[in-house]
């Protein structure tokens, strides 16, 4: 068949039209970053090549060592003796004394060693005058057994429930020089942070400590508990607050006319400040703790502790003066009385988060090693599928490795196909045995290439001159030991979105494809995706293949497929058969493209394999069929993920897989060239398949 008339370009600037017109004029500037290593994401970097002889292990290896890990946290945690009481509404619901106290064992959550049946905890309240408080309070009274001695040490904490702390405007309102205790000017106060509290209104006085979280420090009153009749187990509020916080919290330089209490702290002042009263925060650690803000809204702080004494076991009483609302914002309050082991205090999650991970691992590590056995393609793809969703391997989204080439989308060839490979492969076999295989003699394949550019609107530079002629030129050395060269016809551009994204294959080659089914034509395409209504069997069925990148940050792209020949083509084949022949390729993959590791061109010349009848080092992937029906390229079951030193996916048989083959799915820095079979094999399905048609 006649090649159609077509007009020719001699040179790259020649066939762009943008170019003639613009010729004698200044070339416009643009957006797009310098092509240079670090603009363009292209630093070196390395990661270990995730394979399942690498995982599998790692999945039993970590299963074994957080599964115990976890069982000594739970272990640890449940060493820790506690008590936790509920007072929210004791004002409210506590019989008022003298009246008994009444149970509240509903309100009580208990955790110790002993197995003695305890007393109901009870409650009682009663209101005295606590000055300078100038309304009655109400003290609870909390009535609570400890079935056995406690520590040293024992910790006393308040806990709440529902109180933002992290709110953002709460955590940034107070003033940090004023804490540090420099007498800061109403001025520097009034457009500090502190807002909303930072002037009182009516005397125009800066409020000391200003802020929110000073405003609404907790104010309930907590006693040591006394042991119904014997002593008091004494407790301290000293040492409470972290070394840290003490060194920044100092003691004020205010003079006590310069400031006024905050809002609520006014029952305690209600005259304000005066020289025998004003507040040395830096002797206040309860203040301290109450600054240092909780990151969730269920909290405990810390009120009191003992770290000499044991707690011993008996009835105790525990009077709180209760000034602190919690109705308003609908949270609750409590008091905890607990120990501690190296591990902290009773927290099991952290645990049993450990013992799960183990289980999970462990499992995991037997279904894989089951299905590896069994299938050994399903095992690496449900591995690839499953790394890619850990947090710990997203380092493959900052380019710090190879990630794997992807996964062919096409199924086996077709019968008529298979049974050339197999006739070729017994004539090839019986070559091997009687000569070296050298190509040196063979006669010159030449093929008419054409390169298609298209590319989206915003990606219209994406591909420049120079990265043509480095994929070209990249082609011609990967295929120089197979006699086979490719004479560069012609190059055109296109801008059209749908078609840069595949999403009419057929109308673009339609309008794009030239020559008969022996030209080559390559269409580089910068956001080549599966085409719209099209499927990975479809594909298949017209013997092409589709290459799938397991690249997280192409996720939905390709980095390209290319059509088989197909036997059923010969010389009086009208064009409208194989108008869909040829490579699409991402144009990413180009020499100096974005994709790191697979930005040198191999992507091109592994799909170019393809289209000279190649299949995959790995086709079939199994080590007990015919593979690539080609017989010097040892059997390989797996594809090779980036560039391992050696890999050996059938054991059982000679040879090492062929990690550096242009056919495998390596990394192109890994790629280094085809077989004396493999170049064979692509001149007699050339001979076979392409040539005169």
């Amino acid at each position: 068949m006649s090649q159609p008339d077509m007009t020719r370009a001699e040179s790259l600037d020649e066939q762009d039209p943008h170019r003639r017109e613009n010729d004698g004029e200044k070339k416009p500037k643009n957006r797009r970053p310098a092509n240079t290593a670090f603009r363009q994401q292209r630093l070196k970097a390395w990661q270990p090549i995730l394979t399942p002889k690498s995982v599998l292990p790692l999945f039993f290896v970590v299963g074994i060592i957080f599964a115990p890990i976890g069982g000594v946290l739970i272990w640890a945690s449940a060493q820790v003796q506690e008590i936790m009481i509920d007072y929210s509404d004791c004002a409210a619901k506590a019989p008022v004394y003298p009246d008994s106290p009444s149970p509240i064992a509903d309100r009580v959550t208990a955790s110790f060693k002993s197995s003695k049946p305890t007393a109901v905890p009870t409650w009682q309240q009663k209101k005295e005058n606590k000055p300078p408080v100038q309304y009655p309070t109400t003290v609870c009274s909390l009535f609570f057994e400890i079935p056995e001695p406690l520590g040293p040490p024992v910790f006393l904490y308040y806990r709440l429930t529902n109180f933002y702390q992290n709110h953002r405007r709460y955590v940034q309102s107070l003033d940090i020089d004023q804490l540090k205790g420099i007498a800061v000017d109403n001025n520097t106060i009034a457009g500090s942070t502190c807002d909303p509290l930072r002037i009182d209104p009516k005397t125009g006085k800066a409020y000391y400590p200003c802020g929110l979280i000073a405003n609404s420090r907790f104010n309930d009153s907590i006693s040591s508990p006394y042991l119904l009749n014997s002593d008091v187990y004494k407790m301290t509020d000293k040492g409470i607050a972290w070394p840290s916080d003490k060194k920044l919290i100092q003691t004020t330089q205010y003079k006590p006319w310069q400031v006024v209490p905050p809002p609520n702290w006014h029952d305690k002042y209600p005259n304000g400040y005066t020289d025998d009263n004003l507040p040395d925060l830096h002797e206040d650690e309860a203040f301290m703790v109450w600054m240092r803000t909780a990151g969730l809204p269920t909290f405990s702080k810390l009120s009191l502790r003992n770290d000499t004494t044991a707690m011993p076991a008996g009835t105790y009483r525990i009077d709180i003066d209760d000034y602190f609302n919690v109705t308003l914002y609908g949270g609750t309050k409590s008091i905890l009385i607990s120990t501690r082991t190296v591990m902290g205090g009773k927290n099991p999650f952290m645990g049993i988060a450990y013992v799960v991970v183990g289980g999970i691992c462990v499992v995991l590590g037997v279904l894989f090693t089951v299905a590896h056995l069994v299938k050994p393609s399903f095992a690496c793809f449900s591995i690839a599928i499953l790394i890619s969703l850990f947090p710990s391997f997203l380092a493959q989204q900052s380019n710090l490795g190879p990630s794997p080439r992807g996964f062919c989308g096409t199924g086996p060839p077709s019968d008529l196909l298979r049974a050339e490979h197999k006739r070729l492969s017994s004539v090839d076999t019986q070559r091997v045995k009687g000569d070296d295989g050298s190509n040196d003699a063979l006669s010159p394949i030449q093929i008419d290439t054409w390169f298609h550019i298209v590319s989206t609107n915003d990606q219209m530079d994406l591909v420049t001159d120079d990265m043509i002629m480095s994929q070209f030129s990249y082609l011609q050395r990967a295929y120089a030991n197979t006699s086979i060269s490719y004479k560069l016809v012609g190059v055109d551009r296109r801008i059209n979105d749908t078609w840069a994204r595949n999403g009419d294959d057929l109308g673009m080659k339609r309008t794009l494809r030239k020559g008969t089914y022996r030209t080559l034509n390559i269409y580089f395409q910068t956001d080549l995706q599966v085409s719209p209504g099209s499927s990975i069997s479809a594909r298949s069925d017209n013997n092409s293949n589709g290459t799938f990148p397991m690249l997280p940050q192409f996720a939905s792209n390709l980095l390209g497929f290319c059509t088989l020949p197909n036997p059923k083509i010969n010389a009086s084949s009208p064009p409208a058969d194989y108008i869909e022949d040829g490579c699409n390729i991402l144009a990413a993959t180009m020499p100096g493209g974005s994709i790191a590791h697979y930005n040198l061109g191999g992507t091109t010349v592994h799909e170019v394999g393809h289209w000279n009848g190649l299949l995959h080092t790995f086709q079939g992937e199994t080590c007990d069929s015919d593979g690539d029906y080609i017989p010097d390229t040892p059997f390989q079951s797996v594809p090779t993920d980036g560039c391992p030193a050696t890999k050996d996916s059938c054991p059982n048989s000679p040879g090492l897989d062929a990690i550096h083959n242009f056919m495998d799915y390596s990394s192109d820095d890994c790629y280094q060239g085809f077989t004396n079979d493999q170049a064979n094999r692509m001149r007699n399905m050339w001979s076979l398949m392409r040539d005169g048609k």
